[in-house]
């Protein structure tokens, strides 16, 4: 039995974490397949006996889908199949060259994409038109709305006014929305509410995954660094690792979000990124001030071994176990952080972030309860499934902690 099936056993034993892991699994198909479950274009039409399909033509229409974000879940709707076969069809051990093949093919795909996204707006504009003015010639998706557009870009229709909320689904819908049923409301734009929750399940897990990733990329680096090397070198990296840590956060996060004109979800990763790599930095520096002391580092130096071979070959994977288990709650928490910078205002305005959504509940109190709640509890059940999960793998990964 290796280590990593140890592991696997170990957090297996965690009941609670293997739910929560389901369920996250189950967040991230639906964030992944959201536009078959919630988009306002048909998925075939039948006008004047001529049949096309709009929603293939819409995936990575910049008119319909503006973030890079949405194009990349897009795109990974007809890339994740792929995966999972390669991982079933080796028995669950999957061939690491495989799996690194099919990374790079998404991500070379994704920048062809984002390189040369054509604009359909047109075709897709007669397409959603026609379709509304013969309801029956058309298939649908389940729910029938834009998380982001506003009403007048495709329903060619006045647009709602500012501050008319429907609070739940009971109610009666503006007589001017492209489809009139809200499950979860809508906000003060007419935006529905249950897309908007959906969608920003993307943006959430984005913003965490991207912005620890990088975390850990940089804390790394430097810890490793500062870690082997020691003298001068560690001396530096944690003097200009203080200064970062004695700044406060959230003044740093609004300084930095003040001096951008538009604030987009790139500069909150930016911004979390920014303010995170320190515990991550400090966590490697410890395991490598232990590490570069024992045994295997003193024979590979012996060997003439290369230090860079040393630090990124041998020492870094014996420090990993910490790692994983810090960036596991740290996505928990730029989740927050980024629910945070959103609800303060200082987020992407054109992103369907939850953060948002509490903003607009607390800005209409009256009317906006239904956000705070709907926000609130979608931010909640994301951190305290991650959490549960981080809880599970810190447990599995220590050999004090196991049971």
């Amino acid at each position: 039995m290796n280590y990593g099936e140890i592991v696997r056993g170990q957090f297996l034993k965690h009941r609670s974490a293997v739910w929560c892991l389901r369920i996250l699994v189950a967040l991230f198909l639906f964030a992944t397949y959201a536009p078959l479950l919630a988009l306002d274009v048909p998925f075939w039409t039948d006008l004047s006996g001529t049949a096309a399909f709009p929603w293939f033509a819409a995936l990575f229409d910049p008119a319909v889908f503006d973030l890079a974000v949405d194009a990349f879940f897009n795109l990974l709707m007809g890339t994740l199949p792929f995966a999972v076969a390669i991982w079933f069809l080796t028995r669950g051990r999957p061939r690491r060259g495989l799996l690194v093949a099919w990374c790079l093919l998404h991500v070379a795909l994704f920048l062809c994409i984002q390189g040369a996204r054509p604009d359909w707006r047109k075709p897709v504009r007669d397409y959603v038109r026609d379709a509304h003015a013969a309801d029956a010639n058309a298939v649908w998706p389940p729910v029938r709305h834009h998380p982001q557009r506003r009403l007048s870009e495709f329903s060619f229709t006045p647009p709602l006014h500012k501050g008319a909320l429907v609070p739940g689904a009971a109610v009666e819908a503006p007589p001017d929305a492209i489809w009139p049923y809200f499950v979860l409301g809508s906000d003060n734009l007419g935006n529905d509410v249950l897309t908007r929750v959906l969608y920003g399940t993307r943006v959430s897990l984005t913003i965490g995954i991207v912005a620890i990733a990088i975390d850990v990329l940089i804390g790394i680096a430097l810890g490793a660094m500062a870690g082997y090397f020691g003298g001068w070198v560690d001396d530096l990296l944690m003097f200009f690792t203080q200064v970062v840590l004695v700044i406060p956060l959230l003044f740093l996060i609004l300084f930095i979000m003040s001096v951008v004109e538009k604030p987009t979800i790139y500069h909150v990763m930016l911004v979390i990124a920014l303010v995170g790599w320190p515990s991550v930095m400090r966590l490697v520096r410890g395991e490598f001030l232990r590490q570069r002391e024992i045994d295997y580092v003193t024979a590979a130096r012996a060997l003439g071994v290369t230090s860079r071979r040393i630090m990124f070959r041998h020492i870094v994977p014996n420090t990993l176990a910490p790692v994983f288990v810090y960036a596991t709650f740290g996505v928990a928490g730029a989740i927050l952080l980024e629910s945070t910078i959103a609800f303060l205002g200082l987020g992407d305005p054109s992103a369907p972030s939850w953060g948002q959504m509490l903003r607009i509940g607390y800005e209409n109190k009256d009317t906006g309860r239904h956000l705070i709640w709907t926000g609130g509890l979608a931010i909640f059940a994301m951190v305290l499934v991650i959490n549960v999960i981080g809880e599970a793998l810190r447990d599995a990964l220590d050999p004090k902690l196991r049971r």
